[in-house]
């Protein structure tokens, strides 16, 4: 079209644009003009006049009064433009010199003191305490024009959503920070903590010369504290010293701990955290039963001082629930080489004779143990020992007749001997004790016992050795002359002493109640105005057990002279030696009693022996620790089980307080007082720990292990297959909840398709199990699958049979072994070729691991509760002993025991009660994430 046909006012040559943010209208010129709407050509050069129109287009009120508008907006904003600018050259500047310009022409508030240098501009607030001037507030801006701000001396380090220091370039920021800081906003805003967590951060810096090795811990804990106060929770990152506090805290008392972080006093970590950091220190003595043997005592080895490696080998064993245990892929509960479940476990501890340390090293869970077995392990574990570099000096166990005759097999031919020839070097003597603490309460027993004869002692005096007689009789008058009395000559002495229970006989307290010298005064006292029966003898019997307690006792130098006791001095090789002299004279005086012509009135013979031995093993170790060690004294309280005792007691106590505990309970609560030793607040200025001395195995339990020689004959054949044939619709529940294992850990949709199968699509009858069950949650697995557990079902059965049952128990990890070799056969069968990996990079192999693992998981827990149910069903098993275990009708778990094992033998005799084992798993949630049913599977044994 050609524009000469038309008016200038019907072509648009320009494109205008309003900016609504600062007011203006754009214009730029139009590459090619454009027609306005309905234009029409009005000029026609060289024709009639007529047919052209020169008349203007009138512009409508309403069109005229915007574009008036418009052009005064226009020129507001051009006003406006250059009010900013020429403002913006009085506040503005670039440098130094400009900013001293810009400056002079403003006036502050009497807050602020503004001192110019020549080269920082400074703004400053002063306060008054007791006529002390202090700068609380300050600003300075540099000549390179980077601002900072200080609070009481502090630096700054965020104003607002600012990261101080910062360049400014213009009079209204420093402006803006003044202000913010006149308001006091840093003291009384709540946003600005972190600059006051900062503030107090900097001035415990600051005083880092007045930190102490005693207080330096505790300036860092609070430090720490400070910086998680700035951190959201879940951004919560802890120092290697709060580590192992709350995993101190935590394993001594979890119901301390969970008051502590609930009470807010403190940020400490989850407890899931702690339980993390447990489970990857490997640090259990099950890892040694069978591998490792004593790996723990040699990385303890590394850290003891030359005093601490000449040890006592502590020995006692503690009663424990028969209990077969599944967890973490294991099965614990068996006993050390035997097929029966554990009824007892050996301890061995190590008790240092020259220093504080003490550790248990080795648990084995027994069933029943010969003096030749017991030999055997004694000797492994003293040969081990030696070849780490521990200097065992002797061995420590109760008066059992089987520890007895295992300790003689160290001579030959066997003989009980104070000390033997080491086996490790033949020139060092390998001493043999009996513990002191249990010949004390068995002296105490033994008088208890003699009711018959009316509770009398007939035993040679210890001077002239003359026959005496010691009745207990006496000292029960004694008792209920004072019992009502509220002050007493025989303080100390209760009703629970002189007539225990079973149960309180256990207790060395009530035994160190009788005999005691308070006992002796007493009877001295009001023996004669009451006529108290052989008051004078029985008193002088007290005292002597008495005074043999006080020597063997000691356990730290100066006992003596806080009791001002000479008998309570350590012993030395001093002919003088009181302690020494005294024990001398016992074991002439047990023997002259042992000798008397009388067949009531006495210890047992096994207490005779006892006595006598132990009493002549502190005198040779008191003199052979004197000559080769060059030491100046002796504690005999080291060479007794009383730390070994406290141990099991701690054992119970964390394990829920209860007597019959597992051999899974021990592991474990043992695992955690290991942690609590190791993990010591020690190192201060590096705060790291050493955690590889827990790495008791060089890989880990669930990485593919070589296979068992033993084991590699396992095949699934067809015709194992065939057996099973009436089981397959438990194998497939169970493959249905194996399946929902394996997507809820990958949730991928296109290994759902190849997992699971459409339940339309189903008419199999080895889906019927949970067809019936199906209430819209349950899946319904694929043929793979199926296959998979099929196949795991039929190698653990093969596996708990009687020709592998053995082998397979005294593997560390059965559920490892489970999924390597069905991983195995089923490579070996080529069964998932078709089965390619996924858009998301999910091998075959990796969801097949989860499918056993899963599988082999409630398998190996069904084995376990099976076993567990036979020992309660069966009365004649051969774990439960004719002879109830000590305690036992004490029990209140073993009340209910006894009254639910008496039920289900009687519904035993009627043929009711089907040896079967539940198990109840989830099998799926559906697709809108609700939780899908229950599986209760049985599986027969």
């Amino acid at each position: 079209v050609c524009e000469k046909h038309f008016k200038d006012g019907e072509v648009l040559r320009n494109s205008t644009f309003y900016n609504e943010k600062t007011g203006e209208t754009i214009s730029a010129p139009l590459k090619r003009p454009k027609l306005k709407e309905n234009a029409v050509p009005s000029i026609f050069p060289g024709c009639p006049s007529y047919m052209s129109s020169s008349s203007a287009i009138r512009e409508s009120p309403s069109k005229k009064r915007q574009r008036l508008e418009q052009e005064q907006i226009n020129f507001a904003v051009k006003e406006s433009l250059n009010s900013k600018h020429e403002y913006e050259l009085k506040t503005m500047f670039t440098n130094f010199a400009e900013f001293r310009n810009c400056i002079k022409g403003h006036s502050f508030s009497s807050f602020w003191t503004v001192v110019e240098k020549n080269e920082n501009m400074l703004f400053f607030n002063l306060s008054l305490k007791d006529d002390i001037p202090s700068i609380k507030y300050a600003v300075s801006v540099s000549n390179d024009l980077m601002l900072n701000a200080s609070f009481m001396g502090e630096r700054i380090s965020k104003y607002k959503k600012v990261i101080l220091p910062i360049k400014v370039n213009n009079l209204n920021e420093i402006f803006d920070i003044l202000e913010y800081f006149e308001k006091g906003t840093i003291v009384e805003s709540e946003s600005s903590l972190n600059d006051k967590i900062h503030v107090i951060e900097s001035v415990i810096k600051n005083a880092e010369d007045i930190f102490t090795d005693k207080n330096k811990f505790f300036f860092e804990f609070f430090l720490e504290q400070l910086h998680l106060l700035k951190c959201k929770p879940e951004r919560y990152r802890y120092s290697p010293n709060i580590l192992v506090f709350a995993s101190l805290l935590f394993y001594m008392s979890p119901q301390a701990y969970k008051f502590l972080r609930n009470s807010h006093y403190m940020i400490l970590p989850d407890p899931s955290t702690i339980r993390k950091i447990g489970t990857i220190l490997k640090n259990s003595p099950q890892t040694e039963e069978y591998t490792n043997f004593l790996v723990y005592a040699k990385h303890a080895f590394h850290s003891l001082k030359d005093d601490d490696l000449k040890v006592f080998l502590m020995i006692d064993e503690i009663h424990i629930k028969p209990f077969l245990d599944y967890k973490g892929g294991n099965i614990v509960g068996m006993a050390y080489n035997s097929s029966n479940l554990a009824t007892s476990v050996q301890v061995f501890m190590l008790q240092s004779l020259f220093s504080p340390y003490k550790d248990v090293i080795h648990i084995v869970p027994i069933d029943t143990f010969d003096a030749s077995k017991l030999f055997d392990l004694m000797k492994k574990v003293i040969m081990g020992l030696e070849e780490i570099g521990f200097k065992v000096m002797g061995m420590v166990t109760d008066n059992n007749s089987i520890n007895r005759a295992a300790a003689s097999n160290f001579a030959n031919p066997p003989k009980l001997q104070v000390k033997y020839d080491h086996p490790a070097d033949k020139s060092r003597p390998l001493f043999y004790v009996i513990d002191s603490v249990h010949i004390l309460k068995c002296v105490r027993n033994n008088w208890l016992n003699n009711h018959k004869n009316g509770y009398y002692f007939y035993y040679p005096d210890f001077d002239t050795l003359n026959v005496s007689t010691a009745s207990l009789s006496s000292v029960r008058k004694l008792y209920d002359l004072e019992c009502s009395s509220l002050l007493k000559f025989g303080y100390g002495l209760t009703r629970k002493a002189l007539w225990p229970t079973n149960l309180e006989r256990q207790n060395v307290k009530l035994a160190l109640k009788l005999f005691s010298t308070d006992v002796v005064h007493a009877l001295n006292e009001l023996g004669e105005k009451y006529n108290l029966e052989c008051y004078e003898q029985t008193a002088k019997f007290i005292n002597i057990i008495s005074t043999w307690w006080d020597i063997v006792n000691v356990k730290t130098p100066d006992k003596g002279k806080f009791k001002r006791n000479p008998m309570c001095e350590p012993l030395t090789s001093s002919p003088s030696d009181k302690g020494l002299m005294f024990l001398k004279q016992l074991v002439s005086w047990v023997n002259k009693w042992e000798n008397l012509d009388s067949n009531n009135g006495r210890l047992s013979k096994e207490t005779f022996l006892a006595l006598n031995h132990t009493t002549q093993a502190f005198i040779e170790i008191v003199n052979h620790c004197t000559k080769s060690f060059k030491k100046e004294y002796i504690l005999l309280g080291k060479i007794q089980t009383d730390k070994l005792e406290s141990r099991f007691g701690q054992y119970r106590s964390m394990a829920g307080d209860q007597y019959h505990i597992s051999v899974r309970q021990i592991y474990e609560t043992e695992s955690k007082l290991r942690l609590c030793h190791e993990l010591k607040l020690a190192s201060h200025k590096k705060g790291s720990i050493t955690v590889d001395i827990f790495d008791n195995s060089e890989k880990n339990d669930e990485e593919k292990q070589p296979i068992d020689l033993i084991f590699c004959d396992i095949m699934v054949e067809e015709s194992d297959i065939e057996k099973i044939a009436d089981t397959l619709p438990i194998v497939t529940y169970l493959a249905g909840y194996c399946s929902h294992a394996a997507l809820k850990k990958t949730k991928c949709s296109y290994c759902r398709q190849k997992l699971i199968t459409d339940k339309e699509s189903i008419s199999h009858d080895n889906y019927k199990l949970i067809d019936v069950k199906d209430r819209g949650g349950l899946l319904y697995p694929s043929k793979i699958v199926v296959n998979a557990v099929i196949h795991t079902y039929i190698v653990v059965q093969k596996l708990i049979s009687e020709k592998y049952e053995d082998k397979f128990i005294q593997v560390l990890n059965q559920r490892s072994l489970v999924v390597n070799l069905v991983e195995d056969i089923l490579v070996t069968k080529d069964i998932f070729l078709s089965f390619d990996v996924c858009v998301d990079g999910h091998d075959i192999l990796h969801l097949i691991n989860i499918i056993l693992r899963s599988a082999t998981n409630s398998l190996l827990n069904n084995y376990c509760k099976v076993k567990n149910d036979k020992l309660k069903k069966i009365p004649n098993v051969t774990v439960v002993s004719k002879n109830k275990r000590k305690l036992e009708t004490f029990s209140k778990n073993s009340l209910s025991d006894k009254r639910e094992s008496s039920k289900k033998s009687n519904k035993l005799k009627e043929g009711t009660m089907p040896r079967i084992a539940e198990v109840s798993e989830k099998n799926s949630v559906n697709d809108e994430g609700e939780a899908g049913e229950k599986q209760n599977f049985i599986l027969t044994n």
